[in-house]
Formats: C-alpha cells, structure tokens, sequence
C-alpha cells in the first residue's frame, strides 16, 4: 500500500513538473526582452535541493515576468515629399490673389526646411524634371538682399530659387538641364545665378556671359520682357563681361519706344562695367561711333567714372576730349558731370553695388584737380578751354568742401 502510494505520488509530482517546465518554456519564448545569462553556470540553472516528503508534496510556482505593454500605436505618416510638392502645385493652380500663393509658398518651404538637405533636393529635382509642373503665383519677381528672391512668380522659379539655398551643388547640376533649352526668362535668370555659385571659377565666366546674351537676343522674351529678364543683365556685371559691350551698345542706341526699357538696362549695365573695368570698357567705347552718333551724352557720362589719377585712364579722357569730332553737346555732358560720383544702389542676383567713401572721393577730387590746372595752361587744350574751366570749378567747389 505504501509502495503503490509512494509510486502514484512520484507519478503525480513528475507530471507536475513537466507542466511547469512547459510553461516556463512557453513564458520563455514569448518574452521579447532577451534574457541575461552571463551569470549561469549552463543553459539553464537547475536546482539541487531534495524533494519534499510525498505527504506534503508542493511546488513553488515561479514568478512570472510582467506582460509586456501593447505597442504604442504608429504617428500619422508624414507625406512623401514628392505629395507635397504635387499637393501645392495643385493648391497654386487654384489661387485667385498674391496672398493666397504666398501663405502656399510659405508653407511648402517651411516643410522643406524640416528635411534632409539631401532629401529635399532630390524631391525638388524629381518635381522640376517635368516642365509641366508649374503654376503662376500672381506674385512679381523680387530680389532680397542676398541674391536670392523675395517674390516667385511661378511655383518652379520659387523651387529653382531654394534648390539654390538648399544644395548649391544640385541647383548647378539643375542649372545645366535649364539652360540647355529656352524655358522660360525668369527661371533662366535664377538659373543663372546657381550657376555661377555652383561654378564660381574665373574659367565659368565665359559660358555665363555667352547664356547671358542668348537669354537678351531671345525674340519671343524680348517682346514682353520680365523682371528676370532685366535683372539676368546682373550676370554680365558679376563676370565683368566686357565683351559684351557690342550687344549692350546696340541695345543703347535703339530710340524706338519699346526699344526704351532696354537701353536703360543695357546702359545701366555699361555703367556698372565701366566701374569695375574702366580702362577696358572706355576702350570700347571709343571705338563706337555709331553709339555716341546717338547717344554721345550717355557715353560722356561713362567717361566721366575715370580716375585721372591712373595713367590708363587719364590719356583715354584726353583722347575723348581732343578728338576733333567730338561734338559741343558731348562736351558738355562731360565737363557738366565730371567727375561722375553718382551711384544705383538695388538687389541684384549676383554682384555688389560698389560706391566710394567719403575720403576716396576727396583724394579724386584734389588729385584731379592738379590735373585739369595742367591741361589749362597746355596749348593743345586750348579748344575744348570752357568745357575745362567747368571741370575746373566744379572740382574746385568739391575739394573746397571737404577743407570746410
């Protein structure tokens, strides 16, 4: 009787253990944490201790790790660059006011600024690689003080422009595929500016200034030009394009009426050259006489920049005043403005308004001044003396203002 109690107790007490063992092991596998065993003799540790008496047979359950926590449910996913990009494309196709278009701008880049640059600029690419995708904004072509834009008049010339900020490099790339093809004035002049940041080595210049006057001889944007047409004229000045004084001359002497807007951009460009690159440019224009047939009074205001302190400069206004066919009329703008002090200051893609101080105009202004004395009292001076004498007392009235 004992011995078949004994036997039938040990019976129950194996089945009991093999019943937690699988539990445990159950437990076990549906844990996610990893278990440490760094301290364990084996795989698993077993104990030793004997077995209780039949008569009081237990055994201890184990304590069970806590339930794991159920996952967090997942944030709304972000949309894909590229579904935004197509979202505002969409909202700018139906604006109606400036406004509108540029609260949609704001907020496009704003989410774009939260991206990888990386990431960002290969979304704008993908976006700009099908010309289609674009949208007017009713908003007007601006420049901000750092070159890059104020106002977008279109929602690719709002991208080509922050691709610029974005990723230099890409806006170069992109700038290539755009100015393989005539696309459009404004995106050509963006275009243009990333290129010459992306590429600002002197041996880039020449390509730039050849694009430059393909985007002024284009007739389709000549007729209706933009405000990126105008302002793309600031290439020219960045790369001291003095070559191109041929096309920007012919474009000054056009007297038509719609002829005017350009020949003020083109003389405004002449003039910025001329201060960059005076001896140069005033050689140039002194061997274009078409030019100063009609407009000799804007060509005496270019010569008017020289330096007389520079030995270059000084012969090239000599030659422009004794020359026997220079007219009264030339004369007098001339001598009426030297010397040319006057300076444009405006937001431009690329290049630096330049001005002189205080003090440099001074020393011009005195340095000149001994100069003008000595053509007084040279012979070969003697027809062009009046239009000398107003040089004279102009600087004279300069000079002694400053000592005041």
């Amino acid at each position: 009787m004992f011995s078949f109690s004994r036997t039938k107790a040990a019976s129950a007490l194996l089945v009991a253990v093999i019943a937690v063992a699988a539990m445990f092991a159950f437990v076990i596998s549906r844990n996610p944490r990893p278990l440490d065993f760094s301290s364990q003799p084996g795989p698993l540790a077993v104990s030793t201790k004997p077995a209780r008496s039949p008569t009081s047979s237990s055994l201890s359950t184990p304590t069970l790790p806590p339930p794991s926590p159920a996952p967090a449910e997942p944030a709304p996913a972000e949309p894909a660059p590229t579904q935004k990009l197509d979202d505002s494309l969409s909202a700018l196709k139906s604006v109606t006011t400036a406004d509108s278009a540029r609260k949609i701008l704001a907020d496009l880049r704003a989410y774009l600024g939260t991206l990888p640059p990386d990431l960002a600029a290969a979304a704008i690419n993908r976006f700009l690689a099908d010309p289609k995708n674009n949208a007017a904004t009713r908003i007007a072509f601006s420049i901000g003080k750092t070159g890059f834009l104020d106002g977008h008049p279109s929602l690719r010339v709002a991208l080509l422009d922050w691709l610029g900020e974005i990723s230099p490099s890409q806006a170069g790339a992109m700038a290539t595929q755009i100015l393989a093809t005539p696309t459009d004035a404004d995106e050509w002049a963006v275009s243009l500016r990333n290129y010459a940041r992306a590429y600002p080595a002197d041996d880039q210049h020449a390509f730039l200034r050849t694009k430059t006057e393909e985007l002024i001889r284009n007739p389709a944007w000549r007729v209706n030009p933009s405000v990126g047409f105008f302002e793309s004229f600031d290439v020219l000045v960045h790369t001291r394009a003095t070559a191109s004084t041929a096309i920007l001359s012919d474009l000054v002497a056009d007297l038509t009426p719609e002829g005017k807007p350009l020949a003020y951009a083109s003389f405004l460009t002449l003039d910025r050259l001329t201060l960059r690159e005076p001896v140069a440019m005033m050689e140039q224009l002194a061997t274009r006489p078409a030019l100063t047939s009609v407009r000799g009074e804007m060509v005496a205001n270019l010569f008017a920049r020289a330096d007389l302190r520079d030995p270059a400069q000084q012969h090239l206004v000599r030659s422009y005043l004794l020359d026997p066919t220079r007219t009264a009329a030339e004369l007098t703008a001339f001598s009426g403005i030297y010397p040319n002090a006057n300076f444009t200051v405006s937001q431009n893609l690329l290049s630096e308004n330049m001005s002189l101080t205080g003090s440099e105009i001074t020393t011009r202004d005195a340095a000149a001044l001994e100069i003008v004395n000595t053509w007084l009292a040279d012979p070969a001076f003697l027809p062009v003396k009046s239009h000398l004498t107003t040089m004279h007392q102009r600087l004279t009235t300069f000079v002694g203002q400053t000592r005041e």
